[in-house]
């Protein structure tokens, strides 16, 4: 991960037509309004719509509508921050709308080294979840592609330093995987070394060839091991678990409760674990870990 080479917070201000204080906001978007003349310019950093909004924005959110320090919540450090999803994106991606758009909430910037100190906690407890709702951390529902895996290693055999020194029954033999493969699945390579290989027709495989050593590369390179139709990615397992209540035999009483809770209870499990782990000394004012998840 890379530090941000811009300021997390740019505190914007957005004021309604009554000149009230509806929330804060980027650069980017005062100049989206300002680009569609909705919106006046009062000075550099605020702006004022000409048009009556249909809500009350944050007005009624003291979290969102004050500054925010550009500084890590953990020990201060202005340098080298990175913005830090306190609910992992691989969860939060798949709860309901109104969830997501609160997101903002559990973004905070946070230095690269207590990131990396955080993340070395937060994936013990990935792990944790991994077995309570037997959710696999790379996910369930894979594909093996064993004749492609034997036939890249096949083809990495032949590219080898020391093919030459392969016996030539056993190179033979690495020759016909890999032309039986290629064949059989034409469809994983690009158009050129598909049309390589709708060319070959009985023909043996060159290695003297640009074009066939080209094939054997693209072969080297395909995945063995893909997603099935049924692919879920540990996240999804997880909020969906959570979500119906359900869980594994080995579930703990800790997540037996966050079950029950749903999804909420999973985005307070998250933010518990940041303070209780990462221990933020400079968290900003109103963020709490109990602070409702949907807007009330």
């Amino acid at each position: 991960m890379q530090a941000r080479s811009k300021a997390v917070y740019e505190n914007c201000t957005v004021l309604d037509i009554s000149g009230n204080l509806l929330f804060r906001t980027s650069r980017k978007r005062l100049d989206w309004y300002l680009s569609r003349d909705l919106a006046t310019v009062v000075n550099d950093s605020t702006i004022q719509l000409k048009f009556a909004n249909r809500g009350t924005g944050r007005s009624n959110e003291p979290f969102y509508l004050q500054d925010m320090r550009n500084a890590c919540v953990v020990c201060g450090d202005t340098n080298g921050l990175t913005m830090h999803h306190v609910v992992p994106h691989q969860y939060r991606q798949y709860m309901s709308t109104d969830i997501k758009s609160r997101s903002s909430f559990d973004l905070l910037p946070v230095c690269l080294q207590c990131h990396d100190q955080y993340e070395r906690h937060a994936t013990l407890f990935k792990k944790h979840l991994e077995k309570c709702f037997q959710a696999p951390l790379e996910g369930r529902g894979w594909v093996e592609r064993r004749d492609v895996g034997q036939a890249g290693r096949a083809a990495a055999a032949l590219l080898g330093q020391h093919a030459d020194k392969i016996p030539e029954e056993r190179r033979a033999e690495l020759r016909r995987t890999v032309q039986t493969v290629a064949e059989a699945r034409a469809s994983l390579f690009s158009d050129n070394a598909r049309q390589c290989i709708e060319t070959w027709q009985g023909e043996q495989l060159a290695l003297s060839s640009d074009a066939h050593r080209n094939v054997l590369r693209e072969l080297c390179s395909i995945e063995e091991r893909v997603p099935g139709p049924d692919y879920c990615t540990h996240g999804e397992i997880v909020v969906g678990a959570v979500n119906q209540a359900q869980g594994g035999c080995a579930m703990c009483d800790e997540c037996r409760a966050l079950a029950g809770g749903g999804v909420p209870a999973l985005v307070l499990a998250w933010r518990r674990h940041f303070v209780h782990n990462a221990r933020p000394a400079h968290l900003p004012q109103h963020w709490a870990a109990e602070y409702p998840c949907t807007q009330q």
